[in-house]
């Protein structure tokens, strides 16, 4: 294990990080995280794989070095390369760089720490008894979902979760230059705005489609089913994870059905439903819940699935519509956990109480807003928004403002 340790923390050779390792775009989550590190809490940084967490500890390492900690000072492991306990790692750490991390200040950085059984439980010994250590650890598993972690560490941790690139994150990527002005580049924005969809990860933007699409496939989908969950979890049906992944990822929005779904697949039902809950673990599918005017009343029933973000959708299948890679997209973007039904009349999705509805189209006609009406006389709510392809306006009914918008235009809205 000392040689990998060694390896894997070459700036205490070299002074500082690589710069293939600490690129020089930074996402927007890096100064949050720069300032937790004054912090005593752990740090722990999730998300989807090959979001760009790792970068970030590189990072966050070579940010500590040139404020003057000493690079023998900065411990980093990843439990991709290797699995022990993070103990172990402290003990073969201080006899290499004759540090004793008992009494000095040292920050250690554990990348996928979630493939260490337990690995909660033992972070919050260490965490109790070396005030001194600063822990920042990541993992490609939902924290939302791991409830045990969040328990063993209430109080004791920081959670940032990494998301795929904003559109004005992929913008920046691709064209080398701050977003700073958005009307000078509305045409690009629109422009872009489907490639932004398909390719919101750091190391495609500038990828023709093929390719990405085989790197979201190989490296992010098959990476999750077919290593990450076998190796962290018991009694995993690797096939019923790829099928599920065929059907959710082939109709985004669809209604969960569990008792169908069961029958279909000739799978128990609790068998099904441990599945479903591994792709939300590994940040494959969320799922939204039907809306009855506040969270502690939402409906349990007539749940719909989408992938979490279209371009994982788009990486299975090319022939998704784009209306619904904008869907899963939007409801992406607001992590929104609710939609609406009621009586035959539906909208897309609520968030914070207002109702967003998208309607992927050169222009929205009255027909289109008229179940966000319905919402707004039912909760009387007096703001609504609409997502469009082009059509950009404010529709006034009564007392009640439905702002239309386009897609790429609601990508940049801070208020959502």
């Amino acid at each position: 294990m000392e040689d990998l340790i060694r390896f894997l923390n070459h700036w205490w050779r070299e002074g500082r990080v690589r710069e293939v390792l600490a690129k020089e775009y930074k996402r927007r989550y890096f100064e949050e995280l720069k300032d937790l590190l004054d912090k005593r809490q752990i740090v722990v940084i999730c998300g989807l794989r090959r979001t760009g967490k790792s970068t970030l500890m590189f990072q966050l390492i070579q940010h500590l070095i040139e404020k003057g900690v000493p690079p023998a000072n900065i411990l980093y492991f990843s439990f991709d390369k290797e699995v022990a306990g993070i103990k172990q790692i402290l003990e073969s750490y201080s006899r290499m760089v004759e540090k004793d991390y008992e009494r000095e200040r040292i920050f250690v950085f554990l990348d996928e720490i979630f493939k260490l059984e337990n690995w909660h439980e033992e972070l919050k010994v260490l965490y109790d008894n070396l005030p001194q250590v600063k822990f920042v650890v990541s993992g490609s598993a939902s924290l939302k979902v791991e409830k045990e972690a969040r328990k063993n560490l209430v109080g004791r941790a920081f959670y940032v979760e990494v998301k795929p690139l904003l559109l004005r994150e992929f913008f920046e990527l691709k064209f080398n230059k701050r977003l700073e002005n958005v009307k000078l580049w509305e045409d690009k924005l629109r422009l872009h705005f489907p490639s932004f969809l398909r390719k919101a990860f750091p190391e495609v933007v500038d990828w023709d489609d093929i390719r990405a699409r085989e790197y979201i496939r190989e490296l992010v989908l098959d990476k999750v089913i077919f290593s990450d969950f076998p190796t962290t979890f018991k009694d995993v049906d690797v096939d019923l994870l790829r099928t599920l992944v065929d059907i959710f990822f082939s109709n985004p929005g669809m209604y969960l059905n569990i008792d169908s779904l069961a029958r279909d697949l000739r799978k128990s039902k609790n068998d099904l439903i441990f599945h479903i809950r591994l792709l939300e673990f590994g940040y494959l599918i969320r799922t939204v819940s039907n809306y009855r005017g506040s969270k502690l009343s939402a409906s349990r029933k007539l749940r719909r699935v989408y992938p979490y973000h279209p371009s994982l959708a788009y990486g299975m299948f090319k022939e998704v519509e784009e209306s619904k890679l904008v869907e899963c997209w939007v409801r992406s973007h607001l992590d929104a956990q609710h939609y609406w039904r009621e009586a035959g009349k539906e909208v897309d999705f609520v968030h914070e109480g207002m109702p967003v509805e998208v309607k992927y189209e050169e222009k929205i006609s009255s027909e289109d807003i008229k179940n966000t009406i319905e919402f707004l006389k039912k909760f009387k709510v007096r703001k609504a928004c609409v997502v469009s392809k082009d059509d950009e306006r404010e529709i006034r009914v009564n007392n009640m403002t439905i702002r239309v918008m386009p897609a790429w235009r609601f990508a940049l809205q801070s208020a959502f």
